[in-house]
């Protein structure tokens, strides 16, 4: 079903329809969005004509009559109590065509439930206000009449009478409902539709990664205590600070990094995983912390505490098991020709150290399968708990055998519900080839060792010189000419023949000794 603007619709079948009065002009209203039985603004007006059109036939009654039958199923209680009230008296018309000897039961029954379903939009309906109800509608007083001898009247009212009133009745309803819908629906383009709670999601996250990025920024320039906040942000800033601290009750960026990184695993707890977006908005808004990006380079004389202070963050993607999905964020955002260089360079820091701790993650699962096939009863590690700070003696042990500068590495581990290896398929890396860059080629390099199957030592050395050459070659450091020179130099001339790939690239300069797959040098 399609969502529709529609003036008179709502969620309960009490609000979905608002009297009008047919021999007012209504002002005009303010349109609204709600999902309609009807796929369709065509739909509707497809059902309009087969039951109002002058060259209406019987048969065209019938198929209006199926696809209302088909909106109250798909729709259910919701469906819209005017179309429902419609049927009734087109069920019955047709009855009367076909010589149904019972007619007057027929229309009577239908007349009941036409009241009863039109009544069931106004608010407080009750029976003793039929007549008022009636007046708020629109309907001469005369139905409320003939609804009584309907149900309750020992003697039902002539065949022509009802006959004459159905047709009344249906006109009626075609200016009260029909024409105005017809008139005023519009299709929503579905894309640009943004839900409500979407919308929240994005404001809340939105607002806990700004307070984040403020309080990493006067944490790594040394303002812990509010009063050298207040120092150092200006007073919008210091404000949004001041305001959140107080609401926490909290007193220094160190608390609130903690608390932030608290309330951002309790707002995705509380989102409904049928969410559509929501890893993409949890994505974007990572990547929109500016002073979080460029951490790592602005104090890469104090890496330590830039490590420190982003550890958190860092276990709550591993918890949350949206690591791996961080990561290609990165990587992608480095690759962009069209992102500005320092967001670039930021996700290129970032891409490296997590590639880091991949590589320690992948050694420490080593060691251990290691072990464990010395001493089949040794005790089983959970690299979950790699994302709390307390950890047991071996995992300490497995993390210091690493062989890593634990200040200088991210340590995080598996998220409980996605256990995986840290290894990425070759697919993956040469992928990356194409949009290879100055910002990427570091993370490049950090997954040659990385790759499942892995690559041998000749095919390493080949993707680490082309990586070189990149960055040699976008860093504007020499023309491609003279690279070219410099690797004939370099490593050609380290041996006779030279092999690469497929091709070997030989000195001998006699074209009549040079075999299949070889090329002069000096031709080269």
């Amino acid at each position: 079903m399609s969502g529709t603007k529609n003036r008179k619709s709502g969620t309960k079948r009490k609000h979905e329809e608002s009297p009008q009065n047919t021999s007012t002009v209504a002002p005009p209203a303010k349109q609204r969005m709600v999902v309609t039985p009807w796929r369709d603004t065509a739909e509707f007006s497809t059902v309009y004509e087969w039951l109002f059109s002058k060259q209406t036939t019987p048969a065209n009654l019938r198929k209006a009559l199926s696809q209302m039958r088909i909106w109250s199923l798909r729709r259910g209680s919701l469906c819209p109590a005017s179309v429902l009230a419609t049927g009734v008296l087109v069920q019955a018309q047709l009855e009367d065509k076909q010589g149904n000897p019972n007619i007057q039961t027929t229309y009577a029954s239908a007349f009941t439930r036409f009241f009863n379903f039109m009544s069931s939009i106004m608010q407080g309906f009750n029976m003793t206000s039929m007549y008022d109800t009636a007046k708020q509608l629109g309907l001469q007083s005369f139905i409320v009449d003939l609804r009584h001898l309907c149900a309750h009247g020992q003697e039902l009212p002539p065949a022509v009478v009802l006959r004459r009133t159905s047709e009344h009745c249906l006109e009626w309803i075609r200016n009260f409902y029909w024409l105005p819908q017809n008139e005023t629906m519009c299709n929503l383009d579905a894309p640009k539709l943004q839900r409500k709670d979407k919308a929240a999601f994005e404001k809340e996250l939105k607002a806990l990664m700004e307070i984040y990025d403020l309080a990493l920024e006067c944490h790594l320039m040394g303002a812990d205590k509010l009063k050298a906040v207040s120092k150092l942000k200006s007073s919008a800033e210091f404000n949004k600070i001041r305001v959140y601290c107080s609401a926490k009750k909290i007193k220094t960026t160190t608390e609130m990094i903690d608390k932030v990184i608290s309330d951002l695993g309790a707002a995705i707890k509380r989102q409904n995983s049928s969410m559509k977006d929501l890893l993409d908005i949890y994505m974007a808004s990572v990547l929109k912390m500016k002073y979080f990006l460029g951490a790592g380079l602005k104090h890469s004389e104090d890496e330590e505490l830039v490590i420190q202070a982003t550890q958190s963050l860092f276990r709550l993607f591993a918890v949350q098991g949206y690591i791996e999905n961080i990561f290609v964020a990165f990587v992608q955002l480095a690759e962009n020709p069209n992102a500005d260089d320092d967001s670039r360079q930021g996700a290129s820091y970032w891409g490296t150290k997590m590639l880091q701790t991949f590589g320690m993650l992948s050694r420490m699962k080593s060691m251990y399968t290691e072990e464990l096939d010395k001493n089949p009863n040794m005790k089983t590690v959970d690299f979950t708990t790699l994302n709390k700070p307390e950890m047991s003696k071996i995992m300490r042990s497995l993390l210091i055998h690493s062989g890593v500068d634990l200040t200088l590495t991210l340590v995080f581990g598996e998220c409980p519900k996605k256990p995986r290896s840290w290894v990425f398929e070759r697919e993956f890396l040469m992928s990356r080839l194409d949009p290879l860059s100055l910002h990427s080629v570091p993370i490049f390099k950090g997954l040659l060792p990385l790759v499942e199957p892995p690559l041998t030592a000749e095919q390493s050395d080949d993707l680490t010189k082309l990586c070189n050459i990149k960055m040699q070659y976008t860093n504007g450091e020499t023309s491609k000419n003279s690279i070219d020179d410099k690797v004939k130099e370099e490593d050609y001339n380290k041996s006779e023949n030279t092999t690469f790939g497929i091709w070997t690239v030989e000195k001998e300069n006699n074209w009549s000794t040079c075999a299949l797959g070889v090329l002069p040098t000096n031709l080269a």
